[in-house]
């Protein structure tokens, strides 16, 4: 219900944001933008044996600047929740983030973007009664790369992989998709 229910609010707040949006015709990615995020995750703790499969859900909020040349350079907030949950003990409460970006723009209308990011990433675990740990808090690198598609002025699709490591053998891959708006 907490995962449909956030969804639809940002879907909503996109759609709302997006109407006024005023984005330049010329620099489809420049300006600051939000939206919303969701995929699946798979995540390795060191105490685990296999990945644990669950739905990301989230937020991203962010600026970019675009050069004549259409290089994107930007800096990118996310906060969201794995949905990471295992053996009914263990399982995250959140988690965000902070990444710059660089990617470059192109196609015909230059509606197009490939990207790579790089960022730091914090969540936050509560292992319940196991190993009597309670809730730690987990620091990381995020690596990623994607596509994004501008669908009208000041609304666009992607899509993209995530890496994060925190070492001690806790591993995330996340494939997600997010709906974006510009203003």
């Amino acid at each position: 219900m907490k995962f449909s229910s956030t969804l639809i609010a940002g879907a909503a707040a996109a759609t709302l944001i997006s109407g006024i949006a005023s984005a330049q015709e010329a620099k489809k990615f420049e300006g600051i933008y939000g939206g919303v995020e969701a995929g699946v995750d798979w995540t390795k703790l060191a105490i685990d044996g296999k990945r644990d499969r669950s739905i990301y859900y989230g937020g991203v909020l962010g600026y970019r600047m675009q050069s004549d040349t259409d290089t994107v350079f930007g800096l990118e907030g996310t906060f969201g929740d794995t949905g990471y949950k295992q053996l009914g003990q263990r399982d995250t409460d959140y988690e965000y983030g902070a990444s710059l970006i660089l990617g470059q723009a192109f196609g015909p209308d230059g509606a197009n973007l490939f990207y790579g990011k790089a960022g730091y990433v914090r969540t936050r675990l509560d292992f319940g009664d196991a190993a009597d740990v309670g809730k730690t808090t987990e620091d990381g690198w995020r690596f990623g790369a994607g596509y994004e598609r501008a669908l009208s002025n000041g609304l666009s699709l992607r899509t993209g992989l995530d890496y994060t490591t925190y070492g001690d053998g806790m591993k995330q891959w996340t494939a997600k998709t997010g709906l974006l708006a510009s203003f």
